[in-house]
């Protein structure tokens, strides 16, 4: 057992000056990552495919099964092609469904949307830092980008 620290001296875990930024920026993050995911939720549903409103994360769980017919004409008939065809055109990794234990027929996807914060460590400063982060060229962009993708699919 380590030592008790010296009277007077807070115990590591308690809040101190230091602590103040990291807490603030953790809460601008959890914040931004919330309005992303919600935006690239609305994309989702308006393609005609299900998910379940994010909850807290950088990720959504899509159903693209209401969409099967459009995609089966692209040549989409499962999860491993469904997870090539997104990532190719979402330019980032869009796991199937598969690889979480769903049957390979169910057209479901994991969506990251870390990426939609900007392609460069600069630029995901930006977005954590913005007022009106959404707003922002690359983030507009960005979700602008992801949300065609998915009407191409209605």
């Amino acid at each position: 057992m380590p030592p008790a620290p010296p009277s007077g001296t807070p115990a590591p875990w308690t809040s101190s000056p230091r602590s103040a930024p990291s807490s603030d920026r953790i809460r601008r993050a959890a914040a931004l990552q919330t309005d992303v995911a919600a935006a690239a939720h609305r994309a989702v549903l308006g393609s005609g495919a299900l998910a379940r409103p994010p909850q807290a994360g950088r990720h959504l769980y899509a159903d693209l099964g209401p969409l099967r017919s459009r995609l089966a004409d692209l040549g989409v008939t499962d999860s491993m092609e469904l997870e090539e065809y997104l990532t190719d055109r979402l330019g980032a990794p869009a796991p199937g469904g598969h690889r979480f234990g769903d049957e390979l027929g169910a057209l479901r996807v994991r969506l990251g949307t870390g990426p939609l914060l900007g392609a460069t460590p600069q630029q995901q400063t930006e977005s954590l830092a913005a007022a009106k982060p959404l707003e922002l060229p690359h983030v507009a962009r960005a979700l602008d980008d992801f949300a065609a993708v998915f009407a191409e699919l209605r």
